[in-house]
């Protein structure tokens, strides 16, 4: 089978960052997150990878705060020994002839999920998908793998459909959204529902399967958690929107580009 492997570049290079002590050139130039994100890609090139790409985020908003203006509010700032380092990674890459990927108003995870699904859908192709953000669990299948890099370069964890549908307790990888509808991401500041921890989402989607169907059977729930449902079902749904990856191909703006 051919190989793509798909790297989150913001996720990588902040993982380095913060993985390894502080380095710098001669000039007083940082390199630490540059070494870091090279070596564990050397690593990633001795599987031979056919197709190798590196997804990027783009300054600005992303369709996502057109629909929750509070969307990623809070999150730190980008360190400032860490934010020159972009773009002198990306001058390495093109001097090593890797492929940078990036779209305006969506998010490295889109990138990746929109190469993945076009790989999916192409006979004889597998997909590593190299980033920590567990959203990306919603496009594993039996031809594409999460890649999650250790702090080691060499303790990564591959997560196949199996193991997925083990750590989350699910039937479908597309049920990952569903329990993060329900939970929330503060990385993100996807807001979920107020008291709903991993453990009940878990629960909830284990019994009704999707946030859909959740909320068309608040009847058969009880107490509290009835109440929670019902009033912040308008929250859930918006929550399942902002934790799906999007297809940048759908977008007719975008899609010769993509293919």
């Amino acid at each position: 089978m051919k190989t793509l492997i798909a790297i989150d570049g913001n996720s990588l290079m902040h993982r380095a960052y913060y993985a390894l002590p502080s380095m710098a050139a001669k000039d007083g130039t940082p390199t630490g997150a540059i070494f870091g994100f090279l070596r564990m890609l050397l690593k990633l090139l001795e599987r031979q990878p056919d197709y190798l790409v590196v997804a990027f985020d783009m300054k600005g908003p992303t369709f996502r705060h057109g629909e929750y203006a509070e969307y990623k509010a809070g999150r730190r700032p980008t360190p400032p020994d860490l934010g020159p380092q972009f773009p002198l990674l990306r001058q390495v890459l093109e001097a090593m002839g890797i492929a940078i990927c990036q779209c305006e108003g969506y998010e490295a995870d889109d990138t990746i999920g929109t190469l993945a699904r076009i790989a999916d859908g192409t006979e004889g192709f597998q997909t590593y998908m190299v980033s920590q953000d567990k959203d990306l669990g919603q496009l594993i299948s039996s031809t594409c793998f999460l890649w999650k890099p250790g702090k080691r370069g060499n303790d990564h964890e591959v997560i196949d459909l199996a193991k997925l549908k083990e750590q989350w307790g699910i039937e479908r990888a597309d049920q990952v959204i569903d329990i993060l509808a329900l939970m929330g991401d503060s990385s993100d500041n996807i807001p979920g529902l107020p008291g709903v921890g991993e453990k009940t989402a878990k629960l909830l989607i284990g019994e009704f399967g999707s946030v859909e169907n959740l909320l068309s059977n608040t009847d058969k729930l009880k107490g509290k958690r009835k109440q929670i449902v019902e009033e912040n079902g308008a929250m859930a749904t918006l929550s399942k929107q902002l934790a799906t990856e999007r297809s940048i191909a759908s977008n007719p703006k975008h899609r010769k580009n993509m293919l």
